[in-house]
């Protein structure tokens, strides 16, 4: 294949107020480069107003309109829209997690708006070339059997073990406490960080050292530091597709304790140090327990080299060969 040359269309991409917001879409398309695949971006910027969505639809004319793109690669349900308004370009889609698993309430009822997000995405899914999808949970929500299941890929030589306490001492955090990292926002419902600060809570009842280190909006780039730097992560969502600071974690060998959600049990299997828990806060504190007493590091690295970056991105292209060759 030649030069590839691809419009991605997204909402989600580092930005100003937000320097890790997105970050895997973009370490991904830069994956990309080394094998021909030359891209521009449409950042769409849901966050700040819906209706960027529609402006953008005027965007993304005014850029067929000035370039020749071989196809549009739209990243996240919503974003796929707005590439599948026009006709002449073949779009690729990205599905990402709650875009076809939907959005819940903090009871765990799917919302109106959840539905809509599920009933869009399906009808999407067979309006556009090509489809990726993150897991095979999402593939069987679906329901289509010609989408590429993909998770996203781990920069292995950005995550990468290294040493507990010279992480500690570049972030000027305390070399005696346990930590517990958690990496999401905390007020997305779905992340349940409500349970993971009660089975912290529990938990330290005998370990009184520990405590949550919660990060957000912290550049990718930074990452690898707070990954080393704590001593396990917990994982206790109700919707995700591929989690990436799951996959992070096994890259830097950080223990995660994780419930059985997207595919975090297939990431986990066959690993030393990790563990599977119900979604429950006495099982999860018990499991942060062992972990903080057993004070040793994971053995999942090399079950991280078939979702290297430079692995998912061959993946990629051949998804892109598909949809510009049946044109």
């Amino acid at each position: 294949m030649a030069v590839c040359r691809v419009l991605v269309v997204t909402n989600l991409w580092p930005y100003p107020d937000d320097p890790g917001y997105g970050s895997f879409v973009k370490a991904q398309m830069e994956s990309l480069r080394p094998l021909g695949v030359e891209y521009d971006l449409l950042f769409i910027n849901g966050r700040e107003s819906r209706w960027n969505y529609f402006r953008s639809v005027r965007q993304l004319r005014r850029r067929l309109r000035a370039a020749h793109y071989d196809l549009i690669h739209a990243h996240m349900g919503l974003s796929g829209w707005v590439a599948r308004c026009q006709m002449p370009v073949p779009v690729v889609v990205s599905f990402l997690g709650d875009d076809v698993l939907g959005k819940f309430d903090s009871r765990g009822r799917l919302t109106f708006y959840g539905r809509l997000l599920k009933a869009s995405s399906y009808i999407l899914a067979r309006l556009v070339r090509s489809v990726i999808i993150k897991s095979n949970e999402m593939k069987r929500r679906l329901g289509l059997d010609s989408a590429h299941v993909i998770p996203n890929g781990v920069d292995l030589n950005l995550f990468r073990p290294m040493d507990r306490g010279a992480a500690r001492r570049a972030l000027g955090l305390d070399p005696t406490r346990k930590i517990v990292l958690f990496a999401y926002n905390r007020a997305e419902l779905r992340k349940r960080y409500d349970l993971v600060e009660s089975a912290v809570a529990r938990a330290r009842e005998q370990v009184p050292e520990l405590e949550i280190l919660h990060i957000y909006r912290v550049p990718q780039e930074q990452m690898p530091l707070y990954v080393n730097a704590a001593d396990l992560m917990v994982m206790a969502s109700t919707i995700e597709g591929s989690p990436n600071a799951v996959k992070e974690a096994l890259a830097c060998n950080l223990p995660v304790v994780t419930v059985d959600v997207g595919d975090a049990a297939e990431l986990i299997e066959r690993t030393e140090g990790n563990h599977l828990v119900p979604r429950e806060v006495g099982a999860i504190a018990s499991t942060i327990v062992q972990v903080c007493r057993r004070s040793t590091r994971a053995r999942s690295r090399e079950r991280m080299a078939q979702l290297s970056i430079e692995s998912v991105a061959e993946r990629v292209l051949e998804v892109y060969r598909s949809a510009v060759q049946s044109v």
